[in-house]
């Protein structure tokens, strides 16, 4: 009886290895650095969260969650680093001054709760925008030249670049019901900063021409 026992057990331990090394030769999931290509796409598509329930939606864990409505760049131009050259020829700049840029919220007036600009930034950041930035500091430095086209004036003004981020925030209740409790939107800088150059025919600042001499 010994023998057919050890024939039948062989196959099954076999079996058993080949499971074992399946998973572990499978290849681990991994998330690429996001920093630089935000999701656009899944945003609105909606509800954003990333808290589930496990008993078919009948009774859920109350808590507040966060949802992206919209999004598009904006640039925090820094005060005091707005020059123009020209006609033609070149131009050399560079951040004379230390400066800080700060995040701020535009709320509606009909908001359920109080929200603060930290935990709104924090959410915003676990929904793909993880380069945004609270309050972002420009040190002095970062030099750059540029050539003019002939007969044209440059225009360089230093900036770092950001997000205005239309964004809601909705409790959700024991019986699974949403309901939103703030919305608004959130002027928020990034990590990035840099010069931002442009020609134009004229001397020109806020629309308006400047003197020629």
């Amino acid at each position: 009886m010994l023998t057919p026992m050890r024939k039948m057990a062989k196959p099954v331990a076999r079996g058993i290895l080949a499971a074992v090394l399946a998973v572990t030769m499978a290849p681990a999931a991994s998330a690429g650095d996001k920093d630089d290509v935000p999701d656009h796409h899944k945003f609105d598509r909606g509800f954003v969260d990333h808290n589930h329930d496990d008993d078919g939606g009948r009774n859920c864990r109350p808590r507040t969650f966060f949802r992206i409505h919209q999004m598009s760049p904006r640039n925090f131009f820094v005060p005091r680093t707005r020059y123009i050259d020209g006609p033609g020829g070149s131009m050399t700049v560079s951040v004379t001054r230390e400066h800080e840029v700060t995040a701020f919220l535009e709320t509606e007036n009909e908001a359920e709760k109080v929200i603060d600009k930290g935990e709104v930034i924090y959410n915003l950041r676990r929904l793909g925008l993880p380069h945004l930035e609270e309050r972002h500091m420009v040190f002095s430095g970062h030099e750059y030249t540029q050539e003019i086209s002939d007969g044209m004036y440059g225009n360089m003004w230093y900036r770092v670049f950001g997000y205005r981020v239309g964004w809601s925030a909705w409790n959700v209740l024991g019986t699974c019901e949403r309901f939103k409790v703030s919305a608004g939107i959130a002027n928020v800088p990034s990590r990035v900063e840099g010069w931002r150059y442009w020609e134009t025919k004229h001397p020109m600042f806020k629309r308006r021409k400047l003197s020629y001499k």
